[in-house]
């Protein structure tokens, strides 16, 4: 696991962490957060975080752990999720 995410990796990420739903993402490179929307196959607003922080995603565990706390509160609501966990690589092209 990288030891720290760019905002790109984090984004990237996060949105595929809820599917079969989908997770869309919107920087704010002002202060490098971003937002996140999980939406159902009809466009509906699942769950919205309005602000992650760089220092929410740029620590991989931390990530991982803000996102699967959203993922047990869609659970709780009886929205099914495929099995995820967070990536070993996040596969972001090595230049920047």
């Amino acid at each position: 696991m990288p030891t720290h995410l760019d905002l790109e990796e984090a984004m990237a990420i996060s949105e595929m962490a809820f599917l079969p739903c989908r997770g869309i993402t919107d920087a704010d490179v002002s202060d490098a957060s971003y937002a996140l929307r999980v939406e159902d196959e009809t466009g509906a607003a699942l769950l919205t975080i309005a602000h992650i922080a760089r220092s929410q995603y740029s620590d991989p565990v931390h990530l991982a752990g803000l996102l699967e706390q959203a993922r047990l509160e869609l659970s709780k609501d009886g929205i099914h999720l495929t099995p995820w966990s967070m990536p070993t690589q996040s596969g972001a092209s090595p230049s920047r």
